[in-house]
Order: structure tokens, then sequence, then C-alpha cells
């Protein structure tokens, strides 16, 4: 039975997810193209035919109910889309802008080549002026190598079931053109310095000049004139961004002909010592324990892509009215609105890095960890992590620097996660120190679950199958990254065909009452012996993983909603 969620049932399919992709540069001009495109496969040297052609929903990905496209992408093949549209062209530069396409892409407008991007989780833009007319025809073409390629994955897999999903491939979040004037703003990089009480504004464009307006709601805060693309904003009166109180500053930027807005937060993150000399999370300089969930990003109608902007909204809402602080992105990049909601609702982001390479070792990566085998070296002569060739290690520093850039300016995101589980690790010490010359504002979980190498920020555990023990301090914070896991199927919102999880339930009652015991002996009871953070698996079930608090439709949440908040509240107070 196909699952859907109830935006994906009222989906508009001529004009769905129409929404200012772009919250961090934001202008007027703006033409959204998601809707009705045509595609067809072909072999990967192919030229499309002319009677080849078949209707897709964008920016449904190939192989999603949403797109109405339910065929899967061979890595020999190619995808090719085409998209029939009108425009006004005028004096101002027009740029042609994709959110994502998965993996690798070359782009024409009007039969001229106007570019190609690599890596499916990070969004590019095109300068298509010289091209663009009255009347246009954009084609793509799309290659995906699922997992038998050097790009980055995530948990799409040829061979899926249990915790790896469908893959999906080719556009996959919103496609649209923007009229850029002469002297634009191109950039904006946002770095708060929370302790000097000021905020660094990095401007790239060509540009002779910039008037910077800093509000606080209906309040000016500053207003400044400068001829240098670098600008410290003085905040005399900081009000600090949190959870509970999550202010955002706006910020507008104007040129000769050019203004923009963007908005930034006043916080800081790092690690201290609790009154107990426990160390902590901290969050402004206050110890703040983080209470959060592993947070996969699918549903079961749009796969990696959420079906209505409202549809993040009411997860994130729910989320936080569940008692919740904090979200681990795993092993994928969402969509930049995904993370302009977390900034204005109030919740901190743990981001991963989304994984690729090659096949991974299942003993080493899978059955030793949770036998207590957990630190094998990550050198790249280490073929069981799948990093083996230097083509593949180039290519994952790319997408990382690729999602660094995208994400920078997130006011949630307080951490990077660069590896999961060994999953095409390699060198993470220096991948951690990498991380840390690019971003000195953030915390680093260097690698996450296990082989870890003594780096970053974090002792970050996965413990499924045995009570968890703080270890031994080592001057990095102790996060229970993943823990949990308890499965349960409700028949008729989640379409697994063979029920996985870590510990199974037939009942719901069983499972509510399982899950608050392991709160109890697991967190409760370490919180004021050092532990500092845990993330239960996970917001949703999706595909046979079957372990979320919401069904994969989000129809039902099925922990009992006040017990958990009365929960996660007790963990929040906990640390006081």
């Amino acid at each position: 039975m196909a699952v859907f969620t109830e935006w994906g049932e009222g989906l508009n399919q001529q004009a769905p997810l129409q929404e200012y992709p772009r919250m961090q540069l934001q202008r007027n001009s703006f033409m959204n193209l998601n809707g009705v495109w045509e595609y067809q496969i072909t072999e990967e040297k192919a030229s499309p035919k002319g009677d080849g052609w078949k209707k897709i929903i964008v920016p449904f990905a190939l192989g999603s109910k949403l797109s109405q496209a339910e065929e899967n992408l061979r890595p020999d093949q190619a995808l090719w889309y085409r998209k029939q549209f009108s425009y006004k062209p005028s004096y101002l530069r027009t740029w042609l802008n994709f959110e994502g396409v998965d993996q690798e892409c070359t782009v024409w407008v009007n039969g001229i080549e106007a570019g190609r991007h690599e890596g499916g989780y990070s969004p590019f833009s095109l300068d298509i002026s010289s091209m663009i007319k009255y009347q246009n025809a954009l084609v793509v073409r799309v290659r995906d190598f699922r997992d038998t390629g050097v790009y980055a994955y995530g948990k799409q897999k040829i061979e899926h079931g249990g915790m790896w999903y469908t893959p999906s491939s080719g556009i996959w979040q919103t496609v649209w053109l923007e009229d850029i004037p002469e002297h634009a703003v191109h950039d904006i990089k946002i770095t708060p310095d929370y302790d000097g009480r000021q905020v660094f504004i990095d401007l790239a464009g060509d540009f002779s000049q910039a008037l910077i307006t800093v509000m606080a709601g209906q309040e000016l805060v500053h207003q400044g004139l400068t001829d240098d693309h670098h600008y410290t904003i003085p905040i005399e009166h900081i009000h600090p961004w949190t959870p509970d109180d999550p202010f955002l500053y706006d910020v507008y930027v104007k040129t000769e002909d050019d203004l923009v807005r963007s908005y930034f937060g006043m916080r800081k993150f790092s690690r201290g010592y609790d009154s107990y000399g426990k160390i902590r999370f901290c969050l402004n300089d206050k110890p703040l324990f983080l209470n959060g969930l592993l947070d996969q990003g699918y549903t079961p109608d749009g796969l990696m892509t959420y079906p209505d902007d409202h549809a993040m909204i009411y997860e994130l809402k729910k989320i936080k009215e569940l008692g919740f602080n904090m979200l681990r992105k795993h092993v994928k990049v969402e969509c930049r609105r995904w993370y302009y909601h977390c900034d204005r609702l109030g919740i901190l982001v743990m981001q991963d890095m989304p994984n690729g390479g090659g096949p991974y070792d299942f003993k080493q990566t899978a059955v030793w960890p949770n036998l207590g085998m957990r630190r094998k070296k990550d050198t790249v002569q280490n073929k069981a992590f799948g990093r083996v060739t230097d083509v593949s290690r180039e290519m994952y520093y790319k997408e990382l620097d690729d999602m660094l850039d995208m994400l920078y300016n997130t006011v949630s995101v307080f951490a990077w996660v660069p590896f999961n589980e060994g999953w095409g690790q390699f060198d993470s010490e220096k991948v951690t120190e990498h991380i840390r010359e690019y971003d000195r504002t953030r915390l680093v979980d260097s690698a996450s679950g296990w082989h870890d190498q003594g780096a970053g920020d974090f002792d970050s555990r996965h413990v499924y199958f045995l009570p968890y023990r703080v270890p031994k301090d080592d001057g990095r914070i102790h996060l229970l990254s993943e823990f949990g896991g308890y499965a349960y199927l409700e028949y008729g919102h989640s379409e697994a065909e063979k029920l996985y999880g870590y510990k199974k339930f037939t009942d719901k009652l069983a499972l509510d009452e399982a899950v608050h015991n392991l709160y109890e002996r697991d967190i409760l009871g370490n919180i004021r012996k050092g532990l500092a953070g845990c993330i239960y698996t996970q917001v949703s079930d999706v595909e046979d993983e079957c372990n979320g608090i919401f069904t994969a439709d989000r129809k039902i949440i099925k922990v009992d909603e006040r017990k958990m908040r009365k929960m996660n509240l007790r963990c929040l107070r906990r640390l006081k």
C-alpha cells in the first residue's frame, strides 16, 4: 500500500514548493521553475529521442512517488530533463539556480552549455544572461553513480533495505531564476563574535560601497557605510539566541543598485565545566544538556524532498513541543529553508557530512564495533572504510567544503560531523583540523560512533545493545550520539517490507514504556556522572526502519507526547 503525507496528498503539481529558497541572501527578484517538466533515460553516451519524453514533477527526484516517475537510474545511464518557459529579459544579469541535483549534471539554455556541477547535496548558480530569451528551452543531463562512485550518497543504496534506503536521482530541490544588478552582492559571510559583542561581515561582489543596516525587530541597532568588503558591526547590548528565545537580527546590505536581506543570531558554542567539574556543551557560556533526535530527512512520498514547506514546519514545531532541543541531521544536507526554520524556531543542529566512498567492510564498520573493537586506525591505507583512491578523497574534501560554505551562516548549526561509524572515513584528525581552519566558531564531532582517533570536541558513542556507561574523562564532551532505535510498525502508516530496528515491539504501549525506561536507565542516571547529551534514533520511520517517534507519513506519534515532554524536561533540569 502506498503511503503519503497529508502534504503529499494535497500537492499542487503545477507549482510545488514555491517559497524563496535562500533566506540568508534574499532579493525581491525571483521566478520559481518548479512544476511539470519532462524527462527520459538513455544509455550513458546516447542522446534523448524526440518521442521519448515523459512527465515528471520537479523538484521531486526520479524514483519518488511525488515525481510521478518511479523509475530507477542505473549508474551506466543518463537522465535528461527539459523545460520550456517564458521570461522577460532585462538589463540585469539573470542567474539560474539549482538547490540540489544528485549527483553530477550539465545544463544547457537554448542550446548553449551554461555550466556543470558535481555533488548532489550543494546548491549552485549559473549566469545565463547571454542565453536567456523571451521563450526558452532548458535541458539538464544528470549522472548518478549511487553508491558505486566517488560522490557522497548518504543513506541511498542500490541494494537497499534495513538501514539503507531507496536511491533517487536527479533534481531534488527547487530550481529558480533571479535577476541581479551590475553592482550585486554575490555572497555574504556572517560571523558573530559573542564575547566581543560584534559581528564580522564579509561580502563578495562588484560594488564600490555598501550601506549596512542591522535591525532588532523595529529597532535600529547599527548603520554604517563601507567601501571595504569586510565590515565589523558593534552590538553593545546583545540579545542572545537560544532554543527558548531564538532571537534573530535582520541585516540589510545596499550597494549602488542592489539590496539584499540576511539575518544572524548572537550565540557562542563551546565546551566548559559545570559546578561539579564535569565537561559540558555550553551555549553562550552556560552548560546546556543536548537532548535530541537523529534526523534522516526522508518522507515516503518525496524521499529526500519534503513535499511542502509546511511539512518541515509542522515536524520541527512538534519536535520542540515534545521537549527536544536539537537534531542531528544524519548523513544528509537538507534544503536551505529547513535550516532557516531551525534558526527561527530555536532548534540546535548537529550537521553530518553525507558519507560516500567505496564498499565498507561490514565487520569493521558494524560487527566488531558493537563487540567493543571501536578504535581501528583510519589512515588512507585502510581499505575497510572505502576511501582508497586519491580521487575519492579529493571529492570528499570538495563536497565537505561545499557543505561548510552553504551552512556557515546558519545560526542553529553548532557542530560538524565529518564521519559516521567509519563509513568512508579517512584521516579524521586531518579532516578535523581542516574544518577548524575554516570555522573556529563551532565544535567538531570527529568520528561519530566509533573508530574515534581522539580528535575533535566529543567522545561520541553509539550504544544500542548494552547499557550506556560514561567513559573516562579525556577533556572532550561525552555525547551518546545514537541510542534507542526501538521499532514498532503502525500498519497503514509506513511501508516496511521487513521490520528493521534494534529492539522490536508489537504493542505500542509496551514501546512507550520501554522508551521511558531506557531514558530512566541510560540518560537520567548518567547526566550528573558526565553525560552531556543524547540523541535518540530517530525522528520518523523510513522504509524498513520503523524506529521513529513519528510514523513515516507523520500522521501518528508513537509515544505518549506528554510523557515524552516530561522526560525531556527532567533531562534538562538534571544538569542544573
